[in-house]
């Protein structure tokens, strides 16, 4: 996924780089004479360099590196141009495997004795995402960089094998499980006591909506609520906690073909996130339910992650299950890079679930467990991460 993006013209130069590179580099086309028009000191073209009498000596590239004090960040930064007789005739070599680059020869000049620079690797904890590189938080104290396959499983309770389950959550307080379940006419909204694991209370869906993820949340008055997106209809509910009655509906519209699959709630930030079944991750406001911004969500070996599927907001990450998977990963929701992964296929092997569509989906956090089940599972696991000591 390394490769060649990014093409900006200078005033003497064409700079090139690529996704997540080291370097950019300044490069000329010596069949392209007409490429770039050059102002000497009086304002007037160089005939040489417009009229093709002049040669350039040698064809010129600049390797330029992180942190380099002649780094062009801009398109057009306005120190760019200079005339024919001050083109440099560079040398480039590559790093060493300390990281600092090699000596640079300046014809003319003094040479620079060495320049310090950072490498930013893919899964390097000082690399952000393009969205959101300047707001980038301080690396986290739990950033893992390999995938954990260790968990502890509590215990094992019972669960509605009919339930195609799209979305988990707690109450605030605990005391009531709240499940949305989809496929057509068939998608319904549950409450369930989490201490018998009843169904106390369900609630079927009109038979042209397909359910998909939900999320408890409080809203501007105090509230707590229970909000739920669809899969296709681009529509979404908002229900009293207490009685499921759907207080609101709503439209909304995300990247890929406007489908709903997983959202979540974080409170500090007062904001739902929401994914749709690719790489991306969308943020709305609580009041409006304007999209604020996106995320696209990466690996630890900084390949993109698509099938995002139903969320968790936990200990300031968004945990997602992945369709067909079954790692969560959870991701810094400024950088969209995973910071956690969990490999949970040992919770219920996949050659037990019967149908390869009975897929993990179900995340919540309680007091001091994690919640986890799936798609027409009979059961549902309260499991703890050991290496997660922040989590409760």
């Amino acid at each position: 996924e390394n490769v060649l993006n990014g093409i900006a013209l200078g005033k003497d130069h064409v700079l090139l780089t690529g996704k997540r590179w080291d370097r950019m580099y300044k490069v000329h086309f010596p069949d392209w004479p007409s490429l770039f028009v050059i102002n000497n000191l009086s304002g007037d073209v160089d005939e040489d360099r417009n009229g093709g009498e002049g040669e350039e000596d040698e064809v010129d590239t600049e390797l330029v590196l992180p942190g380099s004090e002649t780094d062009p960040m801009e398109e057009n930064e306005n120190n760019a141009s200079k005339s024919e007789d001050q083109i440099q005739n560079t040398s480039i070599e590559n790093n060493n495997e300390n990281g600092d680059a090699d000596e640079v020869g300046n014809d003319g000049e003094e040479e620079e004795d060495e320049v310090d620079t950072e490498v930013v690797l893919p899964d390097s904890e000082t690399n952000p995402t393009e969205e959101n590189e300047e707001n980038a938080p301080e690396a986290m104290d739990q950033i893992q960089s390999t995938i954990i396959s260790t968990f502890t499983i509590l215990e094992q309770v019972d669960h509605d094998p009919s339930s195609f389950t799209q979305g988990l959550s707690y109450s605030n307080d605990g005391k009531v499980i709240f499940e949305t379940t989809g496929l057509y006419s068939n998608s319904k909204v549950r409450r369930i006591n989490p201490d018998t694991f009843d169904v106390e209370l369900s609630v079927d869906m009109d038979d042209k909506f397909f359910g998909e993820g939900s999320t408890i949340y409080t809203d501007a008055d105090g509230n707590e609520r229970l909000m739920e997106i669809t899969w296709n209809e681009q529509t979404g509910f908002i229900y009293d906690t207490g009685t499921l009655e759907k207080l609101q509906e709503f439209k909304y519209t995300t990247g890929r073909g406007d489908q709903g699959w997983g959202i979540t709630y974080n409170p500090s930030e007062q904001e739902f996130i929401v994914s749709d079944g690719s790489k991306f991750l969308y943020f709305w406001d609580r009041d409006t339910l304007a999209e604020k911004r996106t995320v696209t969500v990466t690996r630890f070996d900084g390949r993109y992650q698509n099938q995002l599927n139903e969320l968790e907001f936990m200990d300031g990450l968004v945990c997602c299950n992945i369709w067909h998977s079954d790692d969560i990963i959870c991701v810094d929701p400024v950088t969209g890079k995973s910071v956690r992964e969990y490999d949970m296929s040992s919770l219920w092997p996949a050659d037990q679930r019967g149908d390869r569509e009975n897929v993990l989906n179900g995340i919540a956090l309680g007091k001091d467990h994690v919640l986890l089940t799936g798609k027409l599972w009979d059961r549902m696991y309260k499991v703890v991460f050991p290496d997660w000591t922040t989590l409760f």
